[in-house]
Order: C-alpha cells, then structure tokens, then sequence
C-alpha cells in the first residue's frame, strides 16, 4: 500500500514545536475623567474682562450697611470668577499633555504594517517572530497573503479573489518532494478543471526545505519562478504549479542532477508563461520572501497532522488537514487520489469543469469520509 505522506531519502523539516508568544499587552484600559473645560473657561474669561475694577479695600470683607448710606456691591464675584478660569486653564492644560503623552504611547504600540497587533505578537498559527519577520519583508508578491499563500480561483489570483460559497483547498508542497510529484499528477488535472469552472478556490504554500537535497538552491529557485507568476502572469499559475511535477522534468530527491535557470524556463513557457517573463526568473526577485515563507509555515499548526507533526504533501479543505493516506486507502491506492478528493468534496466526477455544479461541502463543510 502506498502511503502518499511517506517521504524517501530526505531529511524531515525542524518539527520542534515553537512556543506561541502571548499577545502584545492591550492599552491601559483605566478611564480618565476628561473635563470639558473649553466652552467654560472661556466664558469665564469674558466675565472677568467685563467686571468692575477693584478699590483700595479687602475684598473679602463685606462693610456693613448704614442707615442713608448706598449698600456696597460685592467685589467678591469677580475674583472667584478669575480664580475658576485660571484653575480651568490648568485642568485643560494638563489634560491636553495628558491626551498627546497617551496618544503617543498607543501610536508607538501599532504596527508599522497593516497587521493587528495581536497577529503581530502571536501570529495566525504558527511561529511569532519568524511570523513577524515574513511581514517585515519589502519585496514580496501583493497577491500573497500574510501567511505567504498564494490563492487562485476562476477570479485570478490574491485572497480577495475568491468564489464565493465553494471549498478552498489548501496546498502545502516543496518543488523537490517526491510525494508531492505524485500527487500532484494525480490530482492536478481535476484542480485545473475545477478552478476554471469556478467550483474551488486553491492556496497554494511552496516550500523550499529541501533545498538541502540539490546543489543548486533547486527549491528556492522554482518557488521564486512560481511566485512571480502568481504575480505577473496569474492565468497560468496552476499550469505552471503542475508543470514542474512532470515526471520528466522534477528533479530525484535522492539523485539530484542540477537543473539549470534555461530548462526551468523553458518549463513554464510550456505551460503557458510568456518567455520574456520566464527568462526573468533567474533573477530571484523573490528569494528572500519564500526564505521566510518557509521558515514560518512549516511552524503553523493548523497544517499538522493528527500525529503534530508537518510534512509534505499536506492538503487541508476548508481549513482542516486532510488525510491523504486514508484518503488514498479507501479508493485502492494513490492512483485514485483524485476520485477520493471528489468525494471529500462532494462532487460527482461527471460535474467537474461545469460551471454552476458546485461541491456539497461548500465554503465551510468538513471534507466527506469516502467509503
């Protein structure tokens, strides 16, 4: 029985689990009484300018009247009135320093990127500071997501492109796993027929952990090609993403002969890419992003499986890990991969590529156990 997560000759990914750092500590959440002294002091200004002004005497003793003799106003009014001023100016002074101190502080607790902070300081599911370090990078594809997928659909690619109301598989894979080469050819043509008739969106995560099984950076470099497809040339990135798993052309783990920039190249114009954009690929414009796209993938733990641990190939749907082994199992072996994955969805095989024939699951349902 063949075990699609079985990995021949190579060495594992670091499994280590990472501990998630706690989120960043909120905002003093005490409440400050926030006096409206405005409208106040300023009218209390205007009271003192218009008030009388004051003899030779106390003005904290009142003479007592005298018979025949005119009562003597107050002169207390307008120095009380002068006093409350004052002390307002101050409370609004102080309140004003305090309001630009507090200010501060929080502007200095934000995130220079878009990110909350909560995703900041824990990230989505894996790693903190290797999440931390992919978002710090400036040269990336604008189609990626925050975690460095790729999301392709009928609509093109970029997260925000998505059909509405159908599953979206999740695909984990390095250019140099074997496994992934023999699942892909067996699951690729559906994906290609399914995403064309809108009935699924795909996020594809390329890894490259195996670059130490080449002697060429193999993994880095056909992830960067991948990425600026997604990025320049979208139409053909599932093409593409299944051309390099050709059983003539992905490189042997255990046996690595150097592919050179050119044959790459002239990969993915077979596929479709347009040759000025594929000669560019030598490049590595994107290098140092799928550097950090894979340190912090292979962190998250939403990808592991039952066991805890990730490997390559790894597929979820609709946010859960699907198991390819018992998935395999249940149709007679890997070669039926693709009826069992029809089934996990919901979808007859007569319906695949039909427009308005739609998976059951739908954009939230666990994938179906086929029997």
């Amino acid at each position: 029985m063949t075990k699609p997560l079985e990995q021949n000759g190579h060495e594992e990914p670091d499994q280590t689990e990472v501990d998630v750092v706690n989120a960043a500590p909120q905002a003093n959440s005490e409440e400050t009484a926030k006096p409206a002294v405005s409208a106040t002091a300023t009218s209390a200004e205007k009271s003192s300018d218009e008030a009388e002004p004051a003899d030779e005497r106390p003005l904290t003793v009142q003479e007592p009247e005298e018979p025949g003799r005119p009562a003597q106003r107050s002169r207390r009014l307008p120095l009380i009135l002068v006093a409350i001023a004052l002390v307002l100016v101050l409370v609004a002074g102080f309140y004003m320093l305090w309001t630009n101190r507090s200010g501060d502080d929080q502007s200095a607790q934000k995130p220079s990127s878009k990110v909350s902070t909560a995703q900041v300081s824990k990230g989505p599911t894996g790693d903190a500071k290797a999440y931390k370090a992919l978002q710090a990078v400036t040269v990336k594809p604008s189609v990626a997501d925050d975690q460095g997928g790729l999301t392709v659909s009928a609509k093109g690619v970029g997260s925000k492109k998505k059909v509405a109301g159908v599953p979206t598989l999740e695909i984990f894979m390095d250019p140099m796993c074997p496994w992934c080469g023999k699942v892909g050819r067996v699951i690729d043509p559906q994906l290609q027929r399914m995403i064309s008739a809108g009935q699924i969106n795909v996020t594809y995560n390329f890894l490259n952990f195996l670059d130490s099984a080449s002697s060429d950076q193999y993994s880095s470099r056909v992830d960067n090609a991948l990425a600026m497809v997604a990025q320049e040339d979208p139409d053909h990135l599932p093409a593409f993403a299944a051309a390099i798993f050709a059983a003539d052309f992905q490189p042997n783990e255990s046996s690595y002969q150097a592919v050179s920039d050119a044959r790459l190249a002239d990969q993915a114009v077979g596929a479709g890419v347009p040759r000025p954009l594929a000669d560019r690929f030598a490049q590595g414009t994107y290098r140092p992003w799928v550097d950090k796209v894979n340190a912090y993938v292979i962190t998250r733990k939403d990808a592991k499986d039952a066991k805890g641990e990730f490997s390559t190939p790894t597929i979820m749907i609709n946010g859960k890990v699907w198991d390819l082994t018992a998935a395999a199992k249940s149709q007679g072996g890997l070669e039926h991969l693709d009826r069992a994955l029809l089934k996990a969805l919901g979808l007859n095989s007569q319906d695949v590529g039909h427009q308005g024939k739609m998976p059951s699951i739908g954009a939230r349902g666990t994938a179906l156990k086929a029997e």
